[in-house]
């Protein structure tokens, strides 16, 4: 028989008080985790506060007073807003977390209402009035008749299409409107004595423009009812363009024309030299002509009850590139009433810009000829016109007009013209910068038999002067 080892043996003799000793170390272990149980779960749930977290440890609570204290710090970072913040919180669409730091504000600490705080100053708002000019609208017979339709009905977008961004995004737009615009019993008409359809007007307005002049030497073309006659249509059709330059009684004559633009009156005055034919007999008030007296009495009353006044006068020699000296005393004359700006039309060509101080010692910014906007005139020199951009600065304390900034730019008058059947098509008006020699050389007045080329252009645009504020006040 085997022998038993001595660890089996010693187990044996001592089965007996092992199992009491296991059954006191038992004991002892359950009561210990009953102790346990009870201080640590049991008791902490009576002492609890009705709503708190049973489960929520010593280190929880300890970060939750951080936080608490972090609260505070914002609270009184937003005691006094600044306007911008104030602006911010009253906004129906602000974010949640400026929700929540208004409320925290509010509730924890009773901060004084926004409402009631004193708002920081804010930085006067710089605002601009924006001025664009062209120069003469001059429609001969096949530009007149491009405009009609197969159906009766008249279009000469397209004329205006390829300027009116431009046009459109001028606060306030001028245009010299060269001919009447006497209505269909008078016929289309063509030089020397014009009348062009009344439907033109639709797709100038469409275009952008604000101000119309018609102060030429065309306008009694038709006689005085033909100008009549285009007086009263405008006022008729196209209440909210400003026709200056002619006018139908002598109470409307007297009255100084203006366009109110952000809180600002800005006169337009327009004169001609003269007229080729016809006279007005008894009713001088329909047309303005440049008389020294006259206009020296409108600028002044225009002074009286506007910001800004800007002369349009119609003067000048046809086709001069160079200003004459009668423009240049007319400039004198006007700069010395206290004109702010003259924008000159009617030679057809482009001239120089520049400032002429008058003897009140009074500077005027004188553009002296925007030449033509758009006609079907048969050199190349007629094809480029001028636009004429000003910027005026409204002071943010004083409420007074400046000019700060201006300059002329220049665009092409582009048309196609077949010599087989002498039709004349897609005129149009073109910005310079948009101009490409291959255009050019596809232009109407090559095939008509006329010189034009870009360099041409390029040339007259080069010999014109500087037509920029930085170019023009680098002259000494």
């Amino acid at each position: 028989m085997g022998t038993i080892s001595s660890w089996n043996k010693d187990r044996k003799e001592g089965s007996g008080k092992g199992h009491i000793g296991i059954r006191i170390t038992a004991g002892v272990i359950v009561v210990l985790l009953f102790v346990c149980l009870f201080v640590f779960v049991i008791l902490p749930r009576f002492k609890a506060e009705p709503g708190d977290d049973p489960e929520t440890s010593t280190s929880d609570l300890a970060d939750n007073a951080s936080s608490t204290e972090d609260s505070s710090d914002v609270e009184d970072t937003t005691q006094a807003p600044t306007s911008e913040t104030s602006t911010d919180r009253s906004e129906p669409s602000a974010g949640p977390s400026e929700e929540i730091i208004s409320s925290d504000a509010d509730e924890t600490t009773g901060a004084t209402d926004p409402a009631d705080v004193t708002e920081a100053p804010t930085e006067p708002k710089e605002e601009y009035i924006t001025i664009l000019a062209v120069g003469d609208n001059l429609y001969h017979k096949s530009l007149s008749q491009s405009g009609i339709k197969e159906d009766g009905t008249y279009d000469y977008t397209p004329v205006y299409r390829a300027m009116r961004y431009l046009i459109s995004a001028a606060d306030i737009a001028v245009i010299n409107q060269e001919t009447p615009m006497a209505g269909e019993s008078y016929g289309i008409q063509t030089y020397p004595k014009f009348n062009v359809p009344q439907q033109i007007s639709d797709a100038m307005v469409w275009a952008g423009f604000d101000v119309v002049s018609f102060a030429t030497n065309h306008m009694l073309d038709m006689g005085r009812q033909g100008l009549i006659d285009t007086a009263q249509y405008w006022k008729d059709k196209h209440p909210d363009v400003l026709v200056t330059g002619i006018a139908l009684s002598q109470e409307e004559r007297d009255t100084v024309p203006y366009v109110e633009c952000k809180g600002k009156k800005i006169a337009f005055l327009n004169y001609t030299y003269g007229v080729n034919s016809g006279n007005l007999g008894r009713q001088p008030y329909l047309l303005n002509f440049f008389d020294e007296a006259t206009v020296r009495a409108d600028i002044a009353r225009a002074k009286e009850t506007c910001d800004y006044v800007i002369v349009l006068p119609h003067w000048g020699v046809e086709g001069r590139m160079e200003p004459t000296e009668d423009q240049y005393n007319m400039a004198l004359i006007l700069a010395d009433a206290g004109a702010d700006v003259v924008i000159g039309t009617h030679p057809h060509v482009i001239q120089k810009v520049q400032w002429v101080t008058g003897a009140s010692g009074h500077n005027t910014l004188v553009f002296y000829s925007l030449g033509n906007f758009i006609s079907l005139q048969d050199t190349a020199a007629k094809m480029l016109g001028g636009v004429a951009k000003l910027r005026l600065r409204i002071d943010p304390e004083t409420g007074e007009l400046s000019l700060d900034d201006y300059r002329m730019d220049y665009i092409v008058t582009h048309f196609t013209y077949d010599p087989e059947i002498e039709l004349f098509s897609g005129m149009t008006a073109v910005p310079w910068d948009q101009y490409s020699r291959n255009r050019a050389a596809q232009h109407g007045l090559i095939s008509w038999g006329k010189k034009f080329s870009y360099d041409m252009l390029e040339t007259y645009i080069k010999n014109n002067g500087p037509v920029t504020k930085e170019d023009i006040e680098r002259i000494p």
